[in-house]
């Protein structure tokens, strides 16, 4: 149940339609109190506005909001197609998602919806002198709102088709997930950080799916668990690729007779498999999309080593901002009978900076803040994460010594690598 209302919230998120309908709505809902306002209420005092004063108003603003709307939505959507183009079709979603393009739109399409339906109601004559009050009052209140909303949505329109917005959107989306993950390295249920050795005298539990890891309901298993007092371990990670007959979990410390059908659905149901990785949960995928963008710009049609550079230094602020989130040590238990695999800290950290590192090796410049930002992230992260910081730099040192011709372009890398050298004083010890 939770999955689904986390993907229907994520789902929800990245229509274009849902906000304009629900503004519609609401623009429909107050002519209709203007004209409840006519039948049951009653004005103390002898005050009236002529018909024909509100009827230009919701003419003018009725004929401005048509076209305000389909031009923003014309340049909105120009916008994201020059946003997406510019970093990754990965960061579709999240740019999509932010709110306040959907504002600005559902802005003008609920002032236009709000101006035909008073329009109507005056022609067709529902109004009275209480009601043409409120409907007045609510015109000069929605024109103040469109044109602030038009004066932000100026200088938002201006932003949207950036890198560095898009940078921004998809930071913040890894920052949350990587939080998560920190804060719940076992998603609430006991992490296991040795390898997944199949428990003696587990009872596998087989997927009936051939799919990608999209969500682990550990609460979902822990009440199985208790109920029928058994632990259950996992035996999948997010993002895992797995095949019909994969087996997706263990049962353990039950006896044979005691594990039926039924408790098998109920523990495959909680691993929800399906097409492709999950948005809204995997901090693999945040990671590689931010990474792609800095591998985009390093591609040789496009050569810009810059934009690089602010993805090492928003990938160096996503691990601090998480690991701060997180309280640095994430241990935040919340079902100890369900044990789940952690995602291994390298397979993250490879996420983040292998492109980088591949594509960046022979700029001097990219490689170097690479070094520097690997340094710099290494004390903000639990110690698991130190031995994947580490060999991550020297692979990238190696990368850059194989690609460089300049000696001295190489000694600088050299200089910035802290972490490689630690790794390889260890490795030879």
């Amino acid at each position: 149940m939770k999955f689904h209302y986390k993907s229907l919230k994520a789902y929800l998120s990245e229509q274009l339609w849902l906000r304009p309908a629900v503004f519609g709505i609401a623009a429909v809902l107050s002519v209709v109190v203007a004209i409840g306002v006519d039948r049951w209420i009653s004005l103390p005092f002898d005050f009236s506005i002529r018909e024909q004063t509100i009827r230009s108003l919701l003419t003018i603003m009725a004929s401005a909001m048509l076209t305000v709307a389909t031009f923003s939505v014309s340049v909105m959507l120009a916008a994201y197609v020059a946003a997406i183009s510019s970093s990754t079709p990965r960061a579709f979603s999240m740019v999509v998602s932010d709110s306040s393009a959907k504002q600005a739109i559902s802005t003008f399409i609920g002032a236009f919806t709000f101006a035909v339906v008073g329009l109507i109601g005056l022609n067709v004559g529902v109004f009275q002198s209480s009601g043409r009050i409120v409907l007045f009052f609510t015109t000069l209140w929605v024109f103040v709102w469109v044109v602030g909303t038009l004066i932000f949505w100026i200088d938002q329109v201006a932003r949207i088709s950036t890198v560095s917005s898009t940078i921004s959107k998809v930071s913040d989306r890894a920052k949350d997930i990587l939080a998560q993950q920190l804060t719940h390295p076992g998603l609430g249920g006991t992490p296991i950080y040795a390898n997944m050795l199949p428990p003696e005298g587990g009872l596998p539990v087989v997927s009936g799916f051939t799919g990608t890891v999209q969500y682990i309901d550990v609460k979902a298993m822990s009440d199985f668990a208790e109920d029928a007092d058994i632990a259950i371990q996992v035996a999948v990670r997010l993002g895992d690729l797995v095949g019909s007959g994969k087996v997706v979990a263990w049962i353990r410390e039950a006896r044979t007779d005691e594990v039926n059908a039924e408790a098998e659905r109920r523990i495959r149901s909680a691993i929800r498999i399906g097409q492709g990785r999950n948005r809204s949960e995997d901090p693999v995928l945040a990671l590689r999309t931010l990474s792609e963008i800095a591998d985009r710009a390093l591609s040789p049609g496009i050569n810009d080593p810059g934009t690089a550079i602010d993805i090492l230094d928003a990938l160096v602020q996503v691990f601090a901002d998480a690991a701060a989130a997180s309280g640095k040590d994430g241990t935040s238990l919340q079902h100890s009978r369900v044990l789940v695999p952690v995602l291994d800290p390298d397979v993250m950290v490879t996420a983040a900076f292998e492109q980088i590192a591949r594509d960046g090796a022979g700029l001097v410049e990219v490689a170097v803040h690479l070094q520097q930002a690997l340094s710099a992230i290494e004390p903000c992260l639990p110690a698991p994460w130190s031995a994947a910081l580490k060999a991550q730099s020297a692979q990238a040192l190696e990368r850059s010594k194989q690609a460089m011709s300049h000696g001295r372009d190489f000694a600088r890398v050299e200089v910035a690598a802290h972490l490689a050298r630690q790794f390889s004083t260890k490795a030879s010890a």
